[in-house]
């Protein structure tokens, strides 16, 4: 009898949901062990996560990056495998309140898109197609995180200034903190963001002699770009604080998903 290799989706996907219920509910109780028990529920999720991926490359011969289902997969997983060097690091608890909701849905993407695991059209065979699914992905994933630790800066900052302690005071550690993490990731996260742009652009000029078509995705991606440079530049500016801040960066959001969403089988 052969299982099918959703099932350990599904698995990832229970566990995810338990993590982030109990990491929810710490903003209440303020008790550490449900924070510990929605920890080790995700770190439970990843490993099934992780075996599920592991599957999907061995029936495929790729990367899991090529369609929707495969794509929001993968980095729902880059997502978390960075969120937890970053608490074994900082042990920053808060990020928890929007890294475990973040990587749940996107996994919820996969499992509702039901895709094909096909193997690679031999068109798409190309190191540079593959290196722009790589560093775009990659990219996606530390952005989203320094979005992230930029809201958990601003909540701090704005705690702070104001002298009152809302339900994530205890959880979030120093505003440097936050603010080395969070530029760090979107430093290093628009980088390869970028790469992966150009390569993409590269690679479509080359497959279709001209520029690539302007899709959902595209758009998507280059709107993305433009909002993360504008974060990035505030922060070189010293003026990163406030809501104008606050709207990019849920545009940005907006932005990374709709490219997400925008993807299509290869």
């Amino acid at each position: 009898m052969t299982i099918s290799p959703n099932v350990t989706l599904y698995v990832a996907l229970a566990f995810y949901a338990t993590g982030t219920l109990a990491a929810l509910l710490s903003l209440f109780t303020h008790e550490k062990w449900t924070q510990n028990a929605g920890l080790a529920a995700m770190i439970a999720g990843f490993v099934s996560h992780t075996f599920w991926i592991g599957t999907i490359c061995t029936i495929t011969g790729h990367p899991p990056l090529t369609n929707l289902a495969e794509a929001s997969s993968f980095v729902a997983w880059v997502v978390f495998a960075i969120e937890l060097a970053l608490f074994l690091r900082y042990r920053v608890q808060a990020a928890s309140f929007f890294v475990y909701p973040l990587v749940l849905i996107l996994l919820t993407i996969s499992a509702v898109a039901r895709e094909p695991f096909a193997k690679l059209s031999p068109d798409l065979r190309s190191n540079m197609f593959t290196a722009h699914l790589l560093s775009t992905t990659l990219g996606v994933a530390g952005l989203l995180i320094g979005l992230a630790f930029s809201y958990l800066a601003y909540v701090q900052d704005r705690a702070l200034r104001e002298k009152t302690r809302g339900r994530l005071w205890e959880w979030i550690p120093n505003l440097n903190v936050c603010r080395t993490v969070s530029y760090r990731a979107l430093a290093i996260g628009f980088s390869v963001y970028t790469v992966g742009i150009i390569t993409g652009v590269l690679w479509s000029y080359r497959t279709n002699v001209g520029l690539m078509e302007l899709r959902s995705k595209q758009i998507g991606a280059v709107v993305a770009w433009v909002l993360f440079a504008i974060l990035l530049q505030s922060y070189i500016g010293g003026v990163f604080r406030g809501k104008r801040i606050v709207v990019i960066s849920a545009c940005a959001f907006i932005a990374i998903l709709v490219a997400i969403l925008g993807i299509q089988h290869g």
